[in-house]
């Protein structure tokens, strides 16, 4: 069938369904209230493509962060990868380098979180979250090319009386055990305050049979203090002070795929390959047992590092302040939302993904933001209506990374095969480079053209430092008028004007030895220390230029400004049915490249070093109807965005390679519905068809395969391809049921299933990083007093146990060798909640 006749289809289906007589029974659906467009609304009555998770429903399926989420909601691609956090609406996201922003805005109370580790913090104490997605610069800025995902968190209410809630749930297979605490009220007819705590401690769900240990053992602890003032009916104030800490140990990583004919074919001289391509699956291979995680043994890992432990721990701290005050006058409504975030992420992490002890890293950023929002809105009964407002961010922050490479690849090497010291055979490919190699014994040595040995088992590690302390400023205005046409049209015309400017310092040294005591031979001037002898220092100098890598110090800057329409026409066909059509345009800021792989060999700014905005432009029909009485719900969206100048990173081995190479077009439609077909039975779900490709992406990087065949300076032509983390088809159903059964005693029964079909999980569509199509169904069942007083619930994620991935890519020095970041096993957890 094709595209045009499926989407054809999906719009019969949908208005099929709104014009159907149905029976009629007595229960209503509850109201849904967003905030999508900074305003109070009724769902069904936002003009906007938006998912609301409610905090109740995530507290019975054990749900923690956003990354168990993910699978719930139409279009979202979310979890971890190596470097960080992956974000991806309707196919549009950020490929893997910490100096780009994401394609998807973050806000946590109204709070704009900018790094992608963000996304995947713990989280407690919910009112909900709205998923919008779609660009949304209007209201929210930059950075929503893809959309936004709003997280509301829960706040006390005057004259309540004091009350509360714990919660403590345990997960055995994995010895996972939380726990919750929330205590609310008043503390005057003007003044309430409410505390949430958790903490949580688990085993995980990997086993690394490398080092014996679970993966990843993890320690959550989360506060949250909210105040509201409200001294007068038409003037509030809420303040929030939240914050995070996460220590973990082991990462979520396997090896899917580990196959050694590449490195055996380019031993033996048939690939066009580099040493440095198989350097780490040489070790790897060498190492007794190491195979790939398929089968019975998908979630054993082998990633670890026995010469540098510890090399795999991360921990996370985050603080977030808010205050919003808002002030009623008249028909007039002031906003001001004032915003800090402090955040900080360390991880020491073994970088080849496997058991060679070939490269090891430290990494970390830190975050200082402050933001400020001042905005007006009215409410006239009139014709002309509007919301006007002035946007002020600073953001700190400083990027770390340490890579260090063991020349001997930690001593682990076994037997080679024996042509590889025949000297009548050539070199490895590394003699472009002024550079022989052999294998002499059970190490590797490199020499250099006088015939020194400059890598061998008698000497250190090498050492690649890069940091950069960026300073980014941001600041906007945005004005949205409204017409009233009719009594049921509505037009609505806006804009906002954005101005950024960013300044980076940059500096890469290059040095030797161990990890914990690195020295540094060559400094960011590329002048030698004399820390070491002469040897040492060509050592460094010729080895990491093997690597691109040369000792720079940068000062860069950039400014740009923008300017995003907005364009929406509202009818509302009926009391119960709206249509509206969106036009928008928005941007994801330029930036610095933070890899030290982007200096000439002076020590100037290299390709790469710098990318520019990208630019979106976006058309959404839409309509949501209420109909069967307020029995039922149905939203059909249909969409197509535009993107250009689109923001690539692929790692090629040993560098990045970080360009505005492509454009990407996304469309598809959308279907949502819920109905209630009793008292007690509520069923509903969505369903999504994306067509997302490539419209230009002719310079793409090769797959380590393409450059075994065609060489290191391979690219495709990957226009008219599917992008990443875009499945053709995707859906969620869900059937929820309630009863009162004997001795007032209430029965509540939930079920959902969630299928995915196939998408490429890597930008360079390597069909080594493919994840197959998937089914995932979650349950739980509770029992609850009929006064509400206590509740316990079993609960199940992931009953079918499917093997899912966030991200797969190359395993650096290592062709043939696949990492991948594995998603939860089955989860089976019991939980008892009393209420107070």
């Amino acid at each position: 069938m094709k595209e045009t006749q499926k989407l054809a289809l999906a719009t019969l289906i949908s208005q099929s369904l709104l014009m159907s007589p149905l029976p009629v029974y007595s229960q209503v659906l509850e109201e849904v209230l967003v905030t999508a467009r900074k305003k109070t609304e009724n769902v069904m009555n936002s003009p906007v493509a938006v998912s609301v998770i409610d905090g109740e429903t995530l507290i019975r399926e054990g749900i923690t962060n956003l990354e168990q989420l993910s699978s719930q909601v139409p279009g979202l691609q979310l979890g971890r990868t190596a470097l960080t956090s992956s974000i991806y609406i309707r196919g549009i996201g950020t490929s893997m380098n910490s100096g780009f922003e994401q394609s998807a805005g973050m806000y946590i109370d109204g709070i704009y979180q900018p790094r992608s580790r963000q996304f995947t913090l713990s989280l407690v104490d919910l009112n909900r979250i709205e998923v919008l997605r779609g660009p949304q610069s209007l209201l929210f800025g930059k950075n929503t090319v893809a959309g936004a995902i709003k997280v509301e968190t829960v706040n006390p209410a005057i004259d309540e009386d004091f009350n509360g809630y714990v919660i403590a749930d345990i997960e055995p297979e994995y010895n996972t055990a939380r726990g919750t605490a929330v205590l609310s009220g008043s503390l005057s007819e003007t003044f309430a305050a409410r505390l949430a705590l958790r903490y949580q401690e688990s085993d995980g769900y990997v086993d690394n049979v490398y080092l014996n240990r679970d993966a990843q053992e993890r320690d959550d602890t989360i506060g949250r203090l909210t105040l509201v003032w409200q001294p007068s009916d038409t003037l509030s104030f809420v303040g929030k002070l939240a914050h995070t800490e996460m220590d973990g140990k082991g990462i979520e990583q396997v090896n899917p795929i580990a196959n050694s004919r590449l490195l055996d074919e380019t031993l033996a001289g048939n690939t066009e390959l580099a040493l440095t391509d198989i350097l780490g699956g040489i070790a790897a291979f060498d190492t007794p047992g190491f195979t790939a995680a398929t089968g019975s043994n998908e979630y054993e890992s082998w990633n670890g590092n026995l010469v540098w432990e510890p090399y795999d721990e991360e921990t996370t701290e985050a603080t977030q302040m808010s205050l919003r005050a808002e002030w009623e006058v008249g028909d007039y409504t002031f906003t001001s939302l004032t915003g800090y975030t402090d955040f900080e992420f360390k991880q020491q992490l073994d970088v080849d993904f496997h058991p060679g002890n070939v490269v090891a890293g430290v990494g970390g950023e830190e975050l200082e933001s402050v933001s400020q929002e001042f905005r007006l809105s009215s409410n006239f009964d009139g014709f002309l209506n509007f919301t006007a407002g002035i946007y002020y961010e600073e953001q700190e922050l400083e990027l770390f990374a340490q890579n260090n490479l063991d020349g001997s690849l930690g001593g682990t090497l076994g037997d080679i095969p024996a042509n590889a010291l025949n000297p009548a055979l050539p070199p490895l490919p590394l003699s472009a480079l002024g550079i022989n190699s052999l294998w002499n014994g059970q190490v590797l040595a490199l020499f250099d053209p006088a015939g020194a040995v400059l890598i061998g088992a008698e000497q250190d590690v090498i050492m690649r430092q890069t940091s950069s302390k960026n300073d980014n400023e941001s600041a906007a205005i945005f004005l949205e008028l409204s017409f009233q046409l009719s009594d049921t049209v509505t037009f609505d015309i806006g804009g906002r004007w954005s101005e950024d400017t960013k300044e980076s310092f940059k500096t890469v040294n290059t040095g030797i030895g161990a990890p914990s005591e690195p020295i540094i031979v060559i400094d960011e001037k590329g002048i030698p220390t004399g820390a070491l002898d002469p040897k040492n220092t060509a050592l460094v100098g010729i080895s990491w230029g093997i690597l691109s890598t040369y000792p720079s110090a940068q000062k860069l800057k950039r400014e740009e400004s923008h300017f995003d329409p907005s364009l929406r026409l509202r009818w509302d066909v009926s009391d119960d049915t709206m249509l509206y059509l969106s036009y928008v345009e928005g941007y994801k800021s330029g930036g610095f490249n933070p890899t030290p792989d982007t200096s000439n060999p002076d020590g100037s700014p290299a390709d790469g070093t710098e990318f520019e905005d990208e630019q979106a432009d976006a058309w959404e029909l839409g309509i949501k109807s209420s109909f069967w009485e307020n029995r039922a719900r149905l939203s059909t969206t249909f969409f197509y965005t535009e993107v250009e100048d689109l923001q690539v990173t692929s790692f090629r081995g040993t560098t990045f390679a970080v360009s505005n190479a492509a454009s990407i077009q996304s469309q598809g439609v959308e279907l949502e519905g819920q109905f209630a077909l009793n008292p007690q039975w509520i069923l509903g779900g969505s369903v999504a068809y994306l067509d997302s490709e490539f419209d230009d992406y002719r310079n793409a990087p090769c797959t380590i395969n393409q450059v075994a065949l065609q060489g290191a300076d391979c690219l495709q032509n990957l226009s008219g391809k599917t992008g990443p983390n875009a499945p053709e088809w995707s859906a969620f159903v869900y059937a929820a049921y309630e009863q009162a059964i004997w001795n007032d005693l209430v029965m509540r029964f939930n079920a959902s299933a969630a299928y995915k079909g196939e998408y490429f999980l890597d930008v360079d569509l390597d069909e080594n990083s493919e994840q197959d199509s998937y089914v995932k169904i979650n349950a739980n069942v509770s029992i609850a007093s009929g006064n509400n007083t206590w509740e316990i619930s079993l609960y199940g994620r992931n009953l079918t146990d499917e093997t899912t991935y966030t991200f797969a890519t190359d395993a650096p020095l290592s062709a043939g060798i696949y990492g991948g970041w594995v998603e939860e096993p089955r989860i089976i957890g019991l939980q008892g909640r009393y209420n107070f």
